[in-house]
């Protein structure tokens, strides 16, 4: 039996390894077939390296200068269908086996790139990426739900964020697999659980932080595509990535090259929103206050006429009036009266009749004279109606003229009263 003196290191582990994997005949010089992703090619020495996969593996391979240059057709890149000629390499300080290229023959397309494109052609007829079904993110969400991995950095980043936008916003995590084996599966139900009204989330941020094409492929299958277009609720795409855009981001109702971006897009910053309405409310108050100054200066304008500061005055000059015609109507009268009754003496007969008829016309005047006073400032008065005034001589029109304990003048038909105010009302 082995002992703990009988131990390998790492070293040698990996030593014996890459004897095993390099002296074998059977993974030296041999073709393999798949679709390059992941591809980079270093500017300083010319060493391609990339990714060869199929549906469910991937292999690294280098494509070192010295054979690349060989290389004579289309320039790689990735989706590329290729046909690889190599061996399997071990790179024993890092503990992982690569593809060493020797040359390489170009075959097309690979299937799964053909296979997103027939898809995302599909989905685009069925008008599951209009514009015209996407809706607008709420301005002010109460409460924010994520869908992603609980135990990435992604998540760790949204809600980092989203706080320091916004202390007060409510999180609601609803976890899932963001990919291998289950994924698809996952992050559907996660997105059916969150939709649940019950929760009353506001928006929905649901993805990953960042990966290879192939840590992504669960986000380019049709039914979490059409879990994100069917989302009751807005939904932010927020998966990491750089180049090629994943069809999920094409369903949502916003996209974002990042779950921190997501987190920026989906919450706003309560310190700026705080600020705007501290200046919507000074510019509100500058404009109330203009308001009022005008409608000061119009009062004072209308208050400021002879009519409310001195009525009497007004009043006066129309009472003289009135009483020179009353005297001249009475005068009038009387002369017309002892006119007739020296003319009446002549004809004892008929004095009895042009007496009252002389009557008729007295009380006919006496009736234009009780019409006339009725209209005369003095009039109004005798009707029980009075004119107050302050100590200034200014005419009270409205309770707001008026202090407690302030004393008035009451104008009556027959003099003035002087009064104190005990109580307003």
């Amino acid at each position: 039996m082995e002992t703990a003196d009988s131990s390998l290191s790492v070293s040698e582990v990996n030593r014996r390894i890459k004897a095993k994997l390099q002296d074998s005949p059977e993974f030296k010089n041999f073709w393999i077939r798949g679709e390059i992703s992941n591809f980079s090619q270093t500017n300083s020495s010319g060493h391609m390296y990339f990714s060869l996969k199929d549906t469910t593996s991937v292999i690294k391979c280098a494509f070192f200068s010295f054979q690349a240059k060989n290389y004579k057709g289309t320039p790689l890149r990735n989706g590329m269908e290729i046909l690889v000629y190599g061996s399997v390499s071990v790179y024993e300080p890092g503990g992982y086996y690569s593809i060493t290229v020797q040359k390489i023959e170009e075959l097309g397309e690979g299937d799964i790139l053909l296979k997103i494109e027939k898809l995302k052609k599909s989905l685009a007829e069925k008008g599951i990426f209009d514009v015209s079904h996407k809706r607008p993110l709420p301005k002010f969400p109460k409460r924010l739900g994520i869908v992603t991995s609980p135990k990435g950095a992604a998540v760790e980043d949204i809600i980092r964020i989203a706080t320091d936008l916004n202390p007060s916003i409510q999180i609601l995590v609803s976890p899932c697999l963001v990919q291998g084996d289950g994924a698809e599966n996952s992050i559907i139900e996660a997105i059916k659980e969150i939709n649940d009204p019950k929760w009353e989330v506001d928006v929905i941020i649901a993805g990953r932080g960042g990966g290879s094409f192939e840590d992504l492929m669960a986000f380019n299958q049709e039914a979490v595509v059409m879990a994100y277009y069917h989302s009751r609720i807005p939904i932010i795409s927020a998966v990491g990535h750089e180049i090629d855009r994943v069809l999920t981001d094409l369903a949502a109702d916003a996209t974002t090259p990042t779950p921190t971006a997501a987190a920026k897009l989906a919450i706003p910053n309560v310190s700026d929103t705080l600020i705007r309405l501290d200046e919507m409310e000074d510019r509100l108050r500058s404009a109330l206050t203009g308001v009022i100054r005008i409608g000061k200066e119009k009062w004072s304008g209308v208050t400021s006429r002879v009519v409310f500061q001195n009525p009497k005055a007004v009043l006066e000059p129309r009472q003289n009036h009135l009483d020179d015609l009353l005297t001249k109507i009475s005068l009038l009268g009387k002369n017309y009266l002892v006119k007739k009754q020296s003319e009446f003496q002549k004809f004892d007969s008929f004095q009895q009749t042009w007496k009252s008829h002389l009557e008729r016309i007295k009380t006919k005047y006496k009736l234009a004279e009780q019409r006339l006073d009725h209209f005369s400032p003095l009039g109004t008065l005798k009707r029980g109606f009075s004119v107050l005034r302050n100590t200034n001589k200014q005419v009270i029109s409205s309770i707001t003229q008026i202090k407690e304990k302030e004393s008035l003048e009451v104008f009556l038909f027959d003099g003035k009263l002087q009064v104190e105010v005990k109580e307003i009302k």
